[in-house]
C-alpha cells in the first residue's frame, strides 16, 4: 500500500478562529468550547516552527488570537489574516474550520477559484436542523465544495448520518431539477476528537485527601457523571437513579453519585436533585459546579468509576469519555453514537444498549413542527431523546459487577489509561489530521484547472445594480473640477468613513485635481494625462464626486 504523504510546511492550514470557539466561557460551557481550546493547543503543538496563521473577518479578533498562540508558545510564530483575503489563503493552500461550514467557505474561495486551497471541518452536534448544522451540511451538495475538501467525522455513527443527510439531499435535488449528476461530495475521514492525557494524571495524589473531604468511606464507591446537566439536551439521569439505587439494594454496598457539571436554569436543577432523592434515595449524591477547576479536579481525583448515559441526538462523540481513560477510571457508557468507538466492550468498561424506533408519522411531525418554528430546538430534540430507551437490566448488572470487583475496576482503569495514550491522545490524533492535510493537497494539485464562474450570492455591487443609476461612470464620463470646493474636509467628516479604506492616496487626488485645472477631460482622458490606471481613476472620481470635488457629465447650469 503506498504511504500517504508527509505532511510540510506547505501543507500547514491555516485555522479560522473566532474568540468564542477557542476559549471556555464562565457558564452555559459546550462541548464544542472544551473541544476547540483543546484543539488549538494540540495544533500550535504540532506546528513546531511552522508559522501559525489565524483567520478571521475582523481585523480586532487578531490580538486575541495572538496572545492565544503566545500563551501555548513562547516560541510560536503567529500571523492573522482577514478572511476576505483569499489570495493570502491560496498562497497558504490550506484552511481549517472549527465547524461544518465548509459550503460558506467554500463559495468565498470561489473568488480565487475551488483549487486555490483545500478546506477542512469537522462535526461536533449534527442534530440542529434549518440554519443549524443539518443546513450547513446539506448545503454542501450546491456550494463548489471539492473532492480536495474533507468534513472530518468524529465517529463512524456521525459519518453515517452525515452520509444519510447528503443522500437526501441529493434525491432532492434530482426531484427539483432533474436526473443530474450528484455534485462532488468532500472526503468524510474519521478522525477521533482528542485529549492531553497528560492533563489526567497526578489525581492520585490528592485523592485521599479530597475523598476526606467529601466524607467518602474507603468502602464508598464513587460514581461519576461530569458535564453539562441536562436531562433534554444531554442524558437524561433516571436510568442512573434507578440502576444505581437497584445495585445499591442487591450488594449491600455504599454508593455515591458525583454529578459534576453545570444547569441551564433552576427548574432542571430542581428536577435533577429531587429525581436523584426521589428515585435514587440509597444513594449519597454530591453536587459539584463543574464550571470551577477544581471541582472538576476533585471529580477526577476521587470518584471510582465514570458514567455517561447519553441518548440524546444532540451528542456525537462524548469528550468526557476518553478523558475519564485517560484519567484511568472504568467507563460505564450507552452504546450511542461515538461512544462505542471509545469504550473498547468489556475492557476499558462496558457499553449497554440502547433502543430507538423508527417512527415515520411522529419524526416528521416533529421535524415539521419544528421547521416552522411551533417547537424550539432544546424541546425538538427532548421529544426525539424521549423515545430512546437503555437497557436497565445491563446497566444494573454493569454497575454490580464493579461495585463488587474492585480489582475489575483497576486493571479497567488501567486499559482505559494505555488506550486513551495508543488512540486518542492529541500528539496521536494530530497526526492523522496532518497526513489528511497532506494527502488533500497532492489530490488537489492532480486536478484538472479550470476558469471558476462566480458565485450568485457574492456578486459585485456595481455590475449587479448596474440598472439603477440614470447614467454609467466610464472611461467617457467627462469631469470638470467644481469650483473651490472644500472637499477635503468631507472627505475626512465620519459621515463618509464607510468606503475609507478605498480612499485613494493624496498624490492620486492631487494628480487628478492638476490634471482637470485647465479644463474638463473624459476619464481616460485623465488616465492618459496622469499615467495612472483607468480603474484607478473610476475609484478616485465617483469619491471626489461623492464629497463634491469634482461634477461629472456635461456643464450645466450651476
Amino acid at each position: 500500500m503506498a504511504q500517504s504523504p508527509a505532511p510540510d510546511a506547505a501543507h500547514w492550514p491555516a485555522l479560522r478562529f473566532e474568540p468564542d470557539g477557542f476559549s471556555i466561557p464562565e457558564s452555559r460551557i459546550m462541548g464544542r468550547h472544551s473541544a476547540g481550546v483543546s484543539f488549538l493547543r494540540a495544533f500550535v503543538r504540532a506546528a513546531g516552527s511552522r508559522e501559525i496563521v489565524g483567520v478571521g473577518a475582523r481585523a480586532s479578533a487578531g490580538s486575541v488570537f495572538r496572545d492565544n498562540v503566545r500563551a501555548l508558545s513562547s516560541q510560536a510564530e503567529a500571523r492573522w489574516s482577514l478572511l476576505a483575503d483569499q489570495q493570502a489563503l491560496a498562497k497558504i493552500g490550506a484552511l481549517h474550520v472549527p465547524d461544518p461550514q465548509l459550503a460558506r467557505h467554500a463559495m468565498l474561495r470561489q473568488s480565487v477559484g475551488p483549487h486555490a486551497y483545500s478546506l477542512t471541518g469537522v462535526t461536533h452536534t449534527i442534530s440542529s436542523p434549518g440554519a443549524g448544522a443539518m443546513g450547513l451540511i446539506a448545503d454542501m451538495a450546491v456550494a463548489p465544495v471539492m473532492p480536495w475538501d474533507a468534513l472530518i467525522c468524529t465517529s463512524e455513527a456521525v459519518k453515517a448520518s452525515v452520509t444519510t443527510l447528503l443522500d437526501a439531499q441529493d434525491d432532492f435535488l434530482r426531484w427539483r431539477f432533474g436526473a443530474a449528476a450528484a455534485a462532488p461530495r468532500p472526503d468524510l475521514p474519521v478522525i477521533p476528537l482528542g485529549v492531553h492525557c497528560d492533563d489526567f494524571t497526578g489525581h492520585e495524589a490528592v485523592r485521599m485527601r479530597r475523598r476526606v473531604e467529601l466524607e467518602l468511606a474507603d468502602d464508598e464507591v464513587a460514581f461519576l457523571f461530569l458535564g453539562r446537566l441536562s436531562f433534554h439536551a444531554k442524558a437524561h439521569p433516571y436510568p442512573m437513579y434507578v440502576a444505581l439505587e437497584a445495585a445499591a439494594k442487591e450488594t449491600g454496598k455504599k454508593i455515591a453519585l458525583i454529578q459534576c457539571g453545570w444547569f441551564a436554569n433552576e427548574f432542571i436543577e430542581k428536577a435533577f436533585k429531587e429525581g436523584a432523592a426521589e428515585f435514587a434515595p440509597s444513594v449519597r449524591h454530591i453536587w459539584l459546579d463543574g464550571t470551577k477547576d477544581e471541582a472538576r479536579e476533585t471529580a477526577w481525583a476521587v470518584s471510582d468509576v465514570f458514567m455517561s448515559l447519553s441518548d440524546n441526538i444532540q451528542e456525537t462523540f462524548g469528550l468526557t469519555i476518553i478523558e475519564a481513560m485517560a484519567a484511568g477510571k472504568p467507563v460505564i457508557a450507552t452504546d450511542w453514537d461515538g461512544y462505542r468507538q471509545t469504550v473498547r466492550r468489556d475492557d476499558t468498561g462496558f457499553l449497554i444498549p440502547t433502543y430507538m424506533p423508527q417512527l415515520d408519522q411522529v419524526g416528521d411531525i416533529y421535524a415539521q413542527r419544528h421547521a416552522a418554528q411551533a417547537l424550539t430546538y432544546d424541546v425538538y430534540i427532548a421529544a426525539a431523546s424521549q423515545h430512546v430507551s437503555i437497557d436497565l437490566r445491563a446497566l444494573r448488572h454493569a454497575i454490580v459487577d464493579l461495585v463488587e470487583h474492585k480489582e475489575l475496576r483497576g486493571v479497567m482503569g488501567a486499559r482505559g489509561r494505555a488506550v486513551a495514550r495508543e488512540t486518542f491522545d492529541w500528539a496521536v490524533v494530530m497526526r492523522a489530521y496532518e497526513t489528511l492535510w497532506a494527502r488533500l493537497a497532492v489530490l488537489r494539485g492532480a486536478a484538472v484547472k479550470g476558469a471558476a464562474p462566480p458565485v450568485a450570492q457574492h456578486l459585485n455591487p456595481f455590475p449587479y445594480f448596474a440598472s439603477y443609476p440614470s447614467a454609467a461612470l466610464d472611461a467617457q464620463t467627462l469631469v470638470s473640477l467644481r469650483v473651490a470646493p472644500d472637499w477635503r474636509a468631507a472627505m475626512r467628516h465620519a459621515l463618509f468613513s464607510a468606503a475609507r479604506d478605498a480612499n485613494p492616496a493624496e498624490a492620486m487626488l492631487a494628480a487628478i485635481e492638476d490634471a482637470l485645472r485647465p479644463h474638463a477631460l473624459p476619464v481616460a482622458g485623465i488616465a492618459a494625462k496622469t499615467g495612472l490606471a483607468t480603474q484607478d481613476v473610476l475609484q478616485a472620481v465617483s469619491l471626489m464626486a461623492k464629497w463634491g470635488a469634482v461634477d461629472l457629465g456635461p456643464d450645466i447650469a450651476r
